[in-house]
């Protein structure tokens, strides 16, 4: 049983039993096509009308019609020739092989008109009438004439559909298309299966599907075994690159506490100076650059893990409200346009951590660089929400828009120093939106500094 699947899995075999299964069933409608006609019957062409008509006279020379008449008929050696069948006034059959009579019988039931002559095709035997014969002028009787003979009936088939071309190909169409289609679905569903699984790898899920190993043909099983194979491998280098991650972190703060903690005692054995201050700042920064990398690191391997759904307000309300009150701490106007109907109908569905420290830094950073003045705005468009920054400081040039998402990317090192960053703010944000299908990017300000643009997919409900 496991051997006749596995063969019958596989792609190659499975196509050539389509064709063959294809072209046999043809070939058997067009065997049993002349067993399925039994009410066609079809006009005679002129050439037909006027060979059968040559027929009728020379059967008449022949005396044929006279040696039928008198009991004694003869037949042609010829089986396929046609020869004459008579149907005397009260309805007898004369002249009929024995094996003709029912198909005769049947052809004068279902044609009772002597107005104009048919043919039909009963399994091997055509009849061709009825021609109208009177023999006995006087008492004015009417026999009705016949001619029957045998053919090869899946020949005149043939020959009925290579005449006709366009038949033939619908015919072919209409046989093939429907074993095509189920040989096309058993096909594309495997593949299609494994597209949703290369989606879901490009979104950050390295989850393993099984189905790609048992569903399918044998050689899109095997394409999804070294599939999850990959996944696999990809998993495990991630998992190292975590560990090692949380190596080298452990390995720099052990030594950026203990220099932390000889600053302080040297701070309190000979009081502040600018440069312990110094030290201290560094060690500091060094501490946030080794923090804001571990984020991004456990970003691209866990956002996809932990998601849910919530109303968009919970994105920006918290992180709005410190930033006002900070920005009002240092004289800096802080304007907030909320431009959605009723926000809290629309929701999001991604990981309302990392979504929210996006926002955050971008709000941090219009903080860091700006001069007097920050403006947020909040819209919506079609199902996106778009949260727009802008600050009125000195801006960047339109070369540096998209190098200030790349990790440690600095513009000037001097504007950098007085402000504190690492140059992994902006990269996590375009990593995080990237994640949940969105997108990030800068431009010029309407304030004349910098605008930071966050577009992010509303979620709806299916």
């Amino acid at each position: 049983m496991f051997r006749k699947e596995f063969i019958f899995n596989s792609l190659t075999i499975r196509i050539f039993t389509f064709f063959w299964l294809t072209f046999s069933i043809l070939l058997i409608f067009i065997f049993l096509l002349p067993y399925f006609d039994a009410h066609i019957y079809s006009d005679l062409k002129e050439h037909e009308m006027v060979k059968y008509q040559k027929e009728i006279t020379t059967s008449m020379r022949n005396n044929q019609i006279s040696r039928i008449l008198a009991g004694i008929p003869s037949f042609p050696n010829d089986r396929f020739t046609p020869h004459p069948v008579l149907i005397s006034p009260s309805g007898q059959i004369l002249g009929a092989l024995p094996e003709e009579e029912k198909s005769v019988r049947q052809f004068i039931f279902n044609n009772a008109s002597l107005d104009q002559p048919l043919k039909k095709i009963y399994s091997n035997i055509q009849i061709v009438g009825p021609f109208s014969l009177y023999l006995n002028p006087e008492h004015n009787q009417s026999y009705s004439l016949y001619f029957v003979n045998q053919i090869n009936a899946q020949k005149e088939i043939l020959n009925y559909i290579f005449d006709r071309p366009f038949f033939l190909i619908i015919l072919v169409i209409l046989i093939s298309t429907p074993l095509l289609w189920w040989l096309s679905r058993s096909i594309g569903q495997p593949i299609r299966n494994l597209q949703l699984a290369a989606n879901a790898v490009a979104i950050g899920n390295l989850k393993i599907n099984k189905n790609l190993e048992t569903k399918g043909l044998i050689e899109l099983r095997q394409v999804g075994q070294s599939f999850n194979r990959m996944m696999l491998s990809l998993e495990e280098v991630l998992s190292n690159q975590q560990s090692l991650l949380s190596s080298i972190s452990h390995e720099l703060r052990t030594p950026l506490t203990r220099l932390q903690l000889a600053t302080a005692l040297l701070r309190r054995r000979l009081g502040d100076s600018n440069e312990i201050q110094r030290i201290d700042t560094e060690a500091q920064r060094l501490d946030k650059m080794v923090s804001d990398l571990l984020q991004l690191s456990r970003q691209q391997l866990n956002s996809h893990l932990e998601k849910d759904i919530f109303p968009i307000p919970l994105l920006w309300k918290e992180i709005l409200e410190d930033a006002k009150f900070e920005a009002a701490q240092r004289n800096i106007r802080f304007n907030v346009e909320q431009g959605i109907a009723h926000p809290e109908q629309y929701y999001l569905n991604g990981n309302h951590g990392l979504l929210a420290s996006a926002v955050e830094n971008i709000v941090r950073n219009a903080l860091k660089y700006t001069k007097s003045a920050i403006s947020v705005h909040i819209y919506r468009h079609e199902n996106d929400l778009f949260i727009r920054i802008e600050d009125n400081g000195a801006g960047l040039p339109e070369d540096e828009y998209e190098k200030i998402f790349k990790p440690f990317y600095r513009v000037d090192e001097t504007r950098t120093r007085e402000t504190g960053g690492t140059g992994l703010g902006l990269s996590i944000v375009a990593n995080t939106a990237k994640d949940h299908h969105g997108a990030v990017w800068a431009g010029k300000a309407d304030l004349g500094g910098l605008a930071v643009i966050l577009r992010l997919p509303l979620w709806v409900a299916k």
